[in-house]
């Protein structure tokens, strides 16, 4: 079975050696039922992982002894996806499942045709981010940027440039031309004229996912696993 996870950004150390757990974390560990004894991962999102087993449990704290430390290396093939608003749940099942592919920068924009508001607070992103990357062992968290304009995305610089589209679009193999991948989804009204001819215009390549149209979070989830695959 898998190693628990836990996500620690700024490791709170008692002594050499002896990790802190609280707050969120602490909660999931009590939840799991974590007994003295269990081994645990513990990272700080940028890399740093530590192997750590459960000295002490109680409501306070979770008190860890590190056995091991080593640093998850950087994706080699990054991949940045450009994801229109859409309404939330389908927005956060898009994020979700980008992070567990290995997406490494999320960049949500307003799109034309979007049907949501940008959200007031991120938090709740963040908390996705940290649960799907805890699940998925991507140790170093991705960026998520906050909500952009559809132009700004656009001048993101990347050596392969898609967008995903419903009409007019090609093989994506022939579009792929390198890391990092910057690769764009559309909001669930679709794209206007005007936002693929600024595409064409960026250098970005329209592809096609198939004849059907897919619902906006789909797209983001078969884009990701396809670019992933390709790269």
């Amino acid at each position: 079975m898998a190693l628990r996870s836990v996500y620690t950004p700024d490791p709170d150390w008692v002594e050499d050696g002896l990790l802190r757990i609280t707050g969120d974390e602490l909660r999931h560990l009590l939840v799991a039922r974590i007994e003295a004894g269990e081994t645990i991962e513990a990272f700080d999102g940028k890399g740093a992982v530590w192997t750590a087993v459960v000295e002490l449990t109680g409501k306070k704290e979770v008190l860890a002894r590190v056995t091991n430390h080593r640093t998850a290396p950087p994706d080699p093939c990054p991949l940045i996806l450009g994801m229109a608003l859409v309404r939330s749940a389908a927005f956060e099942l898009a994020l979700e499942k980008a992070v567990e592919i290995g997406v490494g920068r999320i960049a949500p924009f307003i799109a034309a045709r979007s049907n949501a508001a940008p959200p007031r607070q991120m938090d709740r992103w963040t908390r996705i981010v940290v649960e799907a990357a805890k699940q998925s062992k991507r140790f170093r968290l991705p960026a998520v940027d906050a909500p952009a304009r559809f132009e700004e995305i656009l001048e993101i610089p990347a050596r392969t440039r898609v967008v995903f589209a419903e009409r007019d679009g090609g093989p994506l193999k022939a579009a792929v031309k390198g890391s990092p991948a910057l690769y764009l989804i559309g909001p669930e009204g679709g794209w206007t004229d005007e936002e693929l001819d600024k595409a064409r215009s960026g250098g970005f390549a329209l592809v096609s996912l198939g004849s059907g149209i897919l619902k906006a979070e789909t797209a983001a989830i078969v884009g990701s696993a396809l670019l992933r695959y390709c790269l």
